[in-house]
């Protein structure tokens, strides 16, 4: 369905086959003169050291770490919480991008992405619906849905599992913000506002999976639970769920 939106938007744009300038990003201004000044500091944003698929791993990993009593939380009950605060964020994002169609960074990106906006609604909707997958975008700019996941999982793990996993993920994220305006896959303020929506979403939704009310301990002397068909079952299909919802994401463009 994103995908569509994707696409609307960009066939929207009354100047998608000019080569329109983006617009000022002060952030990329700012780390070209701090480049300028000290080059060693690209490598901040020169490799793309941490991307979306390893955010995806390590929220998978923290799901399935309740088999191994390593949180005290349900891994269902979390990951329905991430699930809802993604559903939303990209809800919000949808109909950010689509009230206002901003340049792209990358100047000429239509004509690379895009075919010709078709005479009839029929072929419109099957170029929406059928044929775009994993190209990306150039108009659905605010907010990032990649950051959106950037950020999920640094704000699982400080939720729900607080230590130096967490820090270095948020600082993942900043690097991330920093890598996008410079590469001219987003502009910085895509990125600040998708870290804040995201942020503020999850923490409206903290009634589906409380914090402060983890599982009671398991007794030392009780024996360990027993996992027949139907809980490995439904493992499975969480584990099918998450790795659906990543190829979506990821296919989706940012």
């Amino acid at each position: 369905m994103e995908n569509a939106f994707i696409w609307a938007v960009a066939a929207s744009d009354v100047n998608k086959y000019a080569r329109t300038p983006p617009l000022q990003d002060n952030v990329e201004i700012w780390l070209n003169s701090l480049k300028a000044a000290y080059p060693w500091t690209e490598i901040m944003w020169q490799h793309d050291w941490i991307n979306i698929k390893h955010k995806l791993i390590s929220l998978i990993a923290l799901a399935f770490s309740v088999l191994f009593d390593q949180v005290p939380y349900s891994g269902f009950a979390m990951m329905t919480r991430v699930a809802a605060c993604i559903g939303i964020c990209r809800t919000i994002r949808t109909i950010a991008f689509m009230l206002t169609v901003l340049p792209s960074p990358r100047p000429g990106c239509y004509s690379r992405r895009f075919p010709p906006v078709p005479d009839t609604w029929g072929e419109y909707l099957k170029i929406g619906f059928g044929e775009l997958r994993g190209r990306g975008g150039c108009n659905d700019l605010i907010l990032s849905g990649h950051c959106i996941i950037y950020v999920m999982a640094p704000l699982v793990f400080h939720t729900y599992y607080p230590g130096w996993t967490a820090a270095f993920l948020w600082l993942a994220v900043i690097r991330t913000c920093f890598r996008a305006p410079m590469t001219h896959q987003h502009y910085a303020v895509d990125m600040f506002l998708a870290v804040v929506v995201t942020s503020l979403v999850w923490m409206q939704l903290d009634w589906i999976c409380p914090a402060c009310k983890p599982l009671p301990p398991r007794h030392p002397a009780d024996p360990p639970d027993r996992r027949g068909p139907v809980q490995w079952l439904f493992i499975a299909l969480i584990f099918i769920v998450l790795i659906s919802l990543g190829v979506i994401i990821i296919g989706g463009g940012a």
